[in-house]
């Protein structure tokens, strides 16, 4: 164990949803530790990228935590800028449903630097797609909006405004510790369509302002409180909703986790042919690097080669 993982505050890398009482509004608030600096530090990335990755690993885990069944939620960023393509996903098991693995990587120009906002790394053409693969339990389905905004955060609630028409607040926050640790938050709250009795009975005025109100009150949270080790995630919400209430579900853990395969990479490497495999290899073997764990697979040629 390194002096640096020594030095990290035990954080409990899990996702709380959570409804504020009496009202149409439900959340969920994510707060990643352990998970995500083992994904950074990884990496190596230079700080903003790494924070802007940061970013998308905590709003990813957060709604893939949504998924009823196991299955994988992916959120991409592309553009035609600088910033190739930001990745990461959230995979849950139907034998560990209230445990979720995350990993994610990117791939730049050394452009992307100077860059500062998504439009400056992405480009005028960047997309978001976030795509949902629950196998045999529905269908697969993906959703595609333009880059809206110069912050993750804006181009969030853009998805949510665009693909799901759901008024959504969000906040993202990915920050380093003094002793260089990386942390990561988020939070989102949503205004959901009624369907019991009683609520299609509630005054719509009423139910405007409950939505005001609770936006108000999340926009007041500071992202050092998002952060915060020291202050837990059931006693954050209750110091935002306190007046209205607020009720808390079971959590979602999360933890890093990556799905490379080494029967998948051989069997890939078996169907190339000989001029193509002798082309990669290296005085007799073919190295292959897992873009998320930055694992190296190495195979012998002539074990590939029948």
């Amino acid at each position: 164990m390194s002096e640096n993982e020594k030095k990290l505050p035990l954080l409990i890398d899990s996702c709380l949803p959570f409804q504020i009482e009496g009202q149409d509004i439900k959340g969920r608030v994510v707060r990643l530790g352990r998970s995500v600096n083992e994904i950074l530090t990884k990496h190596n990335y230079p700080d903003h990228i790494a924070k802007l990755m940061g970013q998308n690993l905590a709003f990813t885990a957060m709604i893939g935590s949504l998924m009823k069944y196991d299955g994988i939620l992916t959120t991409q960023l592309k553009g035609d800028g600088a910033f190739r393509v930001l990745v990461s996903d959230f995979y849950k098991a139907a034998e560990n449903n209230n445990i979720g693995d995350i990993r994610g990587y990117a791939s730049f120009d050394d452009d992307v630097l100077d860059g500062d906002t998504l439009s400056e790394m992405f480009g005028d053409n960047g997309y978001m797609a976030i795509t949902i693969d629950q196998g045999k339990f529905m269908e697969r389905y993906q959703g595609i909006v333009k880059l809206e905004g110069e912050t993750l955060t804006d181009a969030a609630e853009e998805y949510f405004r665009s693909s799901e028409q759901l008024p959504t607040k969000v906040m993202l926050s990915c920050e380093k510790d003094d002793n260089g640790n990386w942390h990561a938050g988020a939070i989102m709250i949503q205004h959901y369509a009624r369907n019991t009795e009683d609520e299609l009975g509630r005054d719509e005025l009423e139910t405007e302002d409950h939505w005001n109100t609770a936006s108000v009150l999340l926009g007041s949270l500071k992202q050092e409180e998002l952060l915060d080790p020291n202050l837990s995630l059931q006693n954050l919400l209750i110091r935002l909703y306190h007046e209205s209430g607020v009720r808390i579900f079971e959590d979602t853990h999360i933890k890093a986790g990556c799905r490379c395969s080494e029967e998948k990479i051989r069997t890939a490497l078996a169907s190339m042919d000989l001029a193509e495999l002798q082309e990669v290899a290296e005085e007799g073997t073919i190295t292959v690097t897992c873009d998320f764990c930055t694992t190296d697979h190495k195979f012998e040629l002539s074990k590939l080669v029948h």
